[in-house]
């Protein structure tokens, strides 16, 4: 049972929805609207983008309250000294709703994409590769 993989998968998904939403936020805010700024998104580009993470963010709410919710099972099963077999059960349950969640994200990220012209995908592209390699170096550092 791998908790801090999947606690980290979760943080990483509602983040990137969540920051993907503020990126194509009508007022810009901090890098995220430098970045909407720099793919040159067009008024109807900026409406459809909140439109698709606003609908997103509806999808995921419910999932992110059900998997709080297995998250305090499994540690309260934890707690309780409950069987390897109860344990992984909880576990499962909770897993399939971080699967749930990386899929609303992905879904929004494709129809966000699917928004985009051919330049402003090739932007996002490098701004995403610029951000990873950011990201590594951080780690590394640490």
């Amino acid at each position: 049972m791998h908790l801090p993989t999947t606690k980290s998968l979760l943080i990483f998904a509602a983040a990137a929805t969540l920051c993907a939403g503020a990126l194509l936020a009508q007022r810009p805010m901090g890098r995220h609207g430098r970045m909407g700024a720099e793919l040159g998104l067009t008024d109807a580009q900026k409406a459809q983008a909140q439109t698709i993470f606003q609908n997103s963010h509806q999808t995921a709410r419910p999932v992110a309250d059900q998997l709080r919710q297995d998250r305090q099972a499994l540690q309260a099963a934890i707690q309780a000294g409950k069987s390897d077999q109860e344990l992984q059960q909880l576990a499962a349950a909770e897993g399939a709703d971080v699967g749930k969640l990386a899929g609303i994200r992905a879904s929004a990220a494709a129809k966000f994409r699917a928004i985009l012209t051919p330049e402003q995908q090739q932007k996002l592209d490098s701004m995403k590769a610029s951000r990873r390699g950011q990201r590594r170096a951080a780690r590394a550092a640490e």
